[in-house]
């Protein structure tokens, strides 16, 4: 399951760069976390603000939330996809006796 949310997550994020090269017109510009979800659903974005301040906690949204909106979005998907990909767990070895 590890596996198969990294790979979501590094094809989304390669999705991502590819359609910030494509729009480019002007200049090429990594669109942000918090435009993009602007574009894709603005109510939900929104809503989040009071959501997170009343039933999480108030310093989630300033400053923690209010960063991660401004960080470009490919690599925000694309570098937890890739950790999950490669983090691995301990290989048994062949010198595990158990009598």
């Amino acid at each position: 399951m590890r596996r198969l949310i990294g790979l979501l997550l590094v094809v989304l994020g390669a999705g991502a760069l590819i359609g910030d090269v494509l729009a480019a017109e002007d200049g090429f510009r990594l669109r942000a976390v918090g435009e993009v979800w602007f574009q894709l659903h603005p109510d939900s974005l929104q809503l989040l603000q009071p959501a997170l301040e009343r039933h999480v906690a108030v310093w989630l949204w300033d400053p923690v939330m209010l960063t991660l909106l401004t960080w470009p979005l490919a690599p925000v998907l694309a570098v937890p996809g890739l950790l999950l990909l490669f983090l691995r767990r301990k290989k048994k070895t062949g010198l595990d006796f158990k009598s």
